[in-house]
């Protein structure tokens, strides 16, 4: 495969060719071939270009997971147009921002979903759109911008829709009219980062991202004819590039989830025969509390992968178990290194898993670097973790300075990521260069002690962060989540804490709560909990 010239729409006209007829998108009641994606992408390619949308123009999409979000994504590939990916949990000023700083130039949205007014938030926005043209919008906040294209046929000022562009599209193909050539080298998607720390950033990725989900596949055990559940939002790194990318490359079957409910997820998995799955902690002890409600037949499942945060051990035993997986396997990666970096191998031993290790799974180099200088660290010494290679992001939209802060010269990407090898090769992620925190001179890992908390039965998740103290500097603060029907003190947490680690790491403070503030793909954000955590000694 030569992974340099491949672009994301050839690999779907090949898969298309070698397997017409199997079923390629499942979702919003809908079951698409192969065949009818690749006729959709070609049709709804020229319907884009009838807004005037070229090579390099940028395409936002703000709808939830479904066939059309694929064959909108596919579309903008075939045509050499770069997808921006919306967030479907943001509001007017935060779609603002992404729409203005990616230069979209058009905006394909839904009307309303999950009781959200979609097109009422657009036309606060977009206030232009009920005097104007498809595709000829001139808007004073938006000065990029100019078409909104809606998900179904509704009735909105100033607007069209996708099946009248799909329309016109197969009316110009009819015409015998050709889009120009694609280069394997252009951008084909920019994901926009959490934005914990002030604006997002818009990671942009080509077309060798094919590349790196060839890698998932093969460690994964990822083959043609697979069924991928597509539950992780699509306008992530991990939705887009380890489900919707290998179903396009193998001729897999993505079945899309517009949200998580887990009373929903399992009963899927049961009736489309779901082999592949993939997600944060959190899903699977949902999904685990979910069977033992009710119980389902998810011996379909085959393959499964687990990150954002620590596996336990007892997670990861119930989830080997009770869901039937023939393996799970522990991943690291983030949204400017293509969702993949190092995955635990299928048959690692289980406390390979619960330590969080994986392998490098491709032709690229990983480093464990001293933070400053730079300088490659032994096996057994925490640094940066730093990247290098095809699957490293092309650079962040419009942002330089950024770019060139996590990027160095010669192409190393800096992840924050703090890490150790083992003389097995295998990386371990200790933390976050910024959520290490330093206890009277000795350095403190938050996943470390994390690892500890959750090895207690009663503790479902736990999350430390570091916090000012006057004698030591910092000290450890941990805001504990309690397994249903568990209780369980401060004192009993900390003895337990006291026999396990070296003083240093036992939490000062403990904060139990319900739940964790959480970005909408489910991580946990630590730096709402380590405010929190200030203000109250503040206080």
């Amino acid at each position: 495969m030569d992974w340099d010239t491949l672009t994301i729409g050839e690999a779907l006209r090949r898969t298309a060719s070698q397997f017409p007829q199997r079923i390629a998108l499942v979702g919003a009641d809908q079951r698409v071939s192969f065949s009818e994606l690749d006729r959709a992408a070609d049709e709804l390619a020229h319907g884009l270009r009838s807004l005037g949308v070229a090579r390099s123009d940028q395409v936002a999409l703000w709808i939830t997971n479904s066939p059309e979000w694929v064959i909108c994504w596919m579309a903008c590939a075939r045509l050499g147009a770069v997808l921006v990916t919306v967030n479907t949990r943001y509001k007017p000023d935060e779609v603002e921002y992404i729409l203005r700083q990616s230069d979209a130039r058009v905006l394909i949205a839904m009307d309303r979903f999950w009781a959200v007014d979609f097109a009422g938030m657009i036309r606060d926005l977009v206030p232009e759109l009920a005097a104007c043209t498809p595709g000829d919008l001139h808007s004073a906040r938006l000065p990029a911008l100019r078409a909104v294209v809606m998900w179904g046929a509704v009735d909105e000022p100033g607007t069209t829709h996708l099946q009248a562009l799909r329309a016109e599209g197969a009316r110009r193909i009819a015409a015998g009219q050709t889009l120009a050539p694609v280069d394997a080298t252009d951008p084909v998607i920019i994901v926009y980062t959490s934005g914990t720390t002030g604006h997002p950033k818009g990671a942009m990725h080509g077309h060798i991202v094919l590349r790196n989900a060839a890698n998932v596949a093969r460690v994964m055990n990822i083959v043609p004819g697979d069924v991928i559940l597509g539950h992780m939002p699509l306008y992530h790194v991990a939705g887009a590039f380890t489900a919707c990318i290998p179903t396009i490359l193998l001729g897999c079957t993505l079945v899309t989830l517009p949200h998580w409910i887990p009373d929903e997820a399992l009963a899927t998995i049961e009736r489309e025969r779901v082999t592949i799955f993939g997600g944060i902690p959190t899903h699977f002890i949902d999904c685990l509390d979910s069977i033992r409600r009710t119980p389902r037949d998810v011996s379909c499942l085959k393959s499964a992968w687990i990150g954002g945060a620590p596996v336990t051990p007892d997670v990861a035993m119930a989830s080997l178990n009770e869901l039937g997986l023939q393996s799970l396997q522990a991943v690291y990666g983030m949204t400017e290194t293509t969702a993949a970096t190092v995955f635990s191998e299928a048959d690692a031993p289980l406390e390979i898993l619960c330590d969080n290790k994986g392998r490098p799974i491709g032709e690229f180099e990983v480093a464990v670097c001293d933070p400053v200088s730079g300088a490659p660290l032994p096996v057994g010494e925490i640094g940066e973790v730093r990247v290098r290679g095809h699957l490293v992001m092309q650079g962040y939209y419009k942002n330089p300075q950024a770019t060139a802060e996590v990027i160095t010269p010669d192409g190393w990407f800096r992840t924050g990521d703090l890490g150790v090898f083992d003389a097995a090769g295998y990386l371990k992620i200790t933390g976050r260069l910024k959520e290490m925190f330093i206890v009277g001179g000795s350095n403190a890992y938050p996943a470390e002690i994390e690892r500890v908390l959750q090895g207690m039965t009663q503790i479902r998740q736990a999350v430390v962060v570091g916090v000012p103290d006057r004698r030591l500097g910092e000290v450890g603060c941990a805001f504990v989540q309690l397994q249903e029907g568990e209780t369980l003190t401060r004192d009993e947490l900390l003895r337990h804490c006291k026999a396990a680690m070296a003083d240093y790491k036992v939490p000062r403070h403990v904060h139990f709560v319900v739940d964790f503030p959480r970005t909408t793909t489910g991580k946990i954000q630590r730096f709402l909990l380590q405010k929190q955590a200030c203000d109250q000694l503040a206080a």
